[in-house]
């Protein structure tokens, strides 16, 4: 299913990541994620921020639930890491470059949602593929040892009505 953003939603969710990437500067980032950067398959900060705003507010907006800002200096990390991206169980991902969302232990109990940004210049449409109980896919076929956790091949996920 595709969410289309207006102009203004976008604005918001593109200043909205500008203040959680101000918040977080001068962090230092994860091995992995400083790594990822490094060879060039991850993007920057920034940008990441706005790709997962958008696409927590297209899964907000399609299934009609809150959606919990994540806005917020590192240090209060440990009191918010288990508060979901959307409503009181959404756990939003979204993709660039592959054909499956990753997910990890700390997921258990949340409903995964995968998207992907069709309107890479705008920001402005939303693919948003499906959920799944990411419990499901626990098992050594979709484990992703590179990653630490396991991978849903989008193609398997369930689509919203």
């Amino acid at each position: 299913m595709i969410v289309r953003l207006s102009k203004d939603e976008v604005r918001v969710c593109t200043q909205l990541a500008t203040e959680r990437w101000l918040a977080k500067y001068g962090s230092v980032d994860r091995p992995n994620y400083a790594e990822g950067k490094k060879n060039g398959y991850l993007e920057h900060e920034l940008l990441a921020n706005v790709r997962a705003n958008v696409s927590e507010w297209a899964v907000a907006s399609l299934t009609d639930t809150a959606w919990n800002v994540p806005w917020y200096p590192n240090e209060l990390h440990p009191r918010r890491a288990k508060l979901p991206d959307v409503g009181t169980n959404f756990e939003v991902r979204t993709v660039r470059t592959r054909d499956s969302i990753p997910f990890w232990s700390k997921d258990n109990g949340k409903i995964l949602v995968g998207t992907k940004i069709l309107d890479e210049d705008y920001y402005s449409q939303v693919e948003v593929y499906g959920y799944c109980n990411p419990e499901e896919y626990a098992t050594a076929q979709y484990r992703d040892e590179v990653i630490g956790g396991w991978r849903v091949p989008v193609t398997e996920l369930k689509e919203f009505k």
